[in-house]
């Protein structure tokens, strides 16, 4: 559960103020936008999003088991390996060539899930 949530505040610090405006211009996503989900509110959202991280580190935990990662550097490795055939080579290629998002919106989402990715590796092995 702590890793979910060290990696829940790694997206909160990223898509708000790290590079939340930067996200927002790339998205084409307005202001306005922002104010009419907040009025309908995020909560759901929130935990939805809390979910998929919970899936995504068990997930993760049963990969780095089933390799036997032994320390922070395999489980990091292992992240950025789950990372480029995952997510660089499919879902945020997919989302320039199929969606016409800016390459820069995939340079964004691509680092903060390479980020994530390695976090999460080196901190389950640590913890595990």
């Amino acid at each position: 559960m702590g890793v979910s949530v060290i990696v829940f505040v790694i997206g909160w610090l990223w898509y708000g103020p790290l590079f939340g405006k930067m996200w927002m211009r790339l998205s084409k996503i307005s202001a306005t936008d922002v104010s009419k989900a907040k009025k309908k509110g995020m909560t759901g959202k929130l935990i939805l999003n809390f979910i998929g991280t919970l899936v995504t580190v068990f997930v993760f935990a049963k990969i780095l088991a089933s390799v036997g990662a032994a320390s922070a550097v395999a489980g990091a490795v292992t992240g950025f390996w789950i990372w480029l055939g995952f997510f660089a080579a499919t879902t945020l290629l997919g989302d320039v060539l199929w969606e016409c998002k800016p390459w820069e919106l995939f340079v964004l989402n691509g680092l903060y899930w390479l980020v994530n990715l390695l976090v999460m590796g080196a901190l389950l092995v640590v913890w595990g």
